[in-house]
């Protein structure tokens, strides 16, 4: 590869164009340049950050934006239809990128997942207005953390024979709580 040295508009419009879309390798192919001189020159233009670029969230910044877990956005995408799109980020992976407007086409059909009053005004915009009705309907989530004291006293409580009612009683927890607890620490 040639050494280069002036960006030409051009090159810079394809840059800004395609961070997000196409591979980092990619597109220093395309320009004829170094995926490092394409790194700089991203961090020259403020576009190191592709779904700063692209408008899209990740899983990660949508599970905190909904204070809950990636595994569950990974489980509407896979089971309940999230629309999403696989992108390549600056490194050689590949991302889920979901965009805005899907989620909240998909929560409109899918309220009875989303606990509405963990959600920050207009964190996800644009948000639709009927999101503030839901969340001034919701009522706040009561889930309390599982510790590791009361995993081991369950899988304890189980292994004596108590049944999963006088489990619940004990960890003073609801029947299906400690259901979902006990099968998910089973399946480990």
């Amino acid at each position: 590869m040639k050494l280069k040295s002036k960006w030409t508009q051009q090159e810079v419009n394809y840059l800004q164009e395609n961070v997000g879309i196409m591979k980092l390798s990619s597109i220093a192919k395309k320009l004829e340049r170094s995926e490092q001189a394409v790194l700089s020159k991203m961090k020259r233009l403020g576009i190191s950050n592709t779904k700063a670029q692209t408008g899209y969230l990740t899983t990660y910044e949508l599970a905190a934006l909904l204070k809950i877990d990636p595994s569950t956005i990974r489980g509407w995408i896979a089971n309940h239809g999230l629309q999403y799109k696989k992108r390549a980020t600056r490194t050689k992976r590949k991302c889920y990128f979901i965009s805005p407007e899907d989620f909240w086409k998909w929560v409109e059909l899918n309220r009875e997942k989303i606990d509405f009053s963990k959600i920050e005004h207009q964190s996800i915009v644009p948000e639709p207005d009927w999101v503030e009705k839901e969340r001034a309907n919701a009522k706040p989530s009561v889930y309390k953390v599982w510790s590791v004291k009361e995993e081991r006293k369950l899988m304890l409580l189980f292994s004596q024979g108590c049944t999963i009612k006088e489990v619940a009683g004990q960890l003073n927890r609801s029947i299906v709580s400690v259901q979902r607890k006990f099968q998910r620490l089973e399946s480990c």
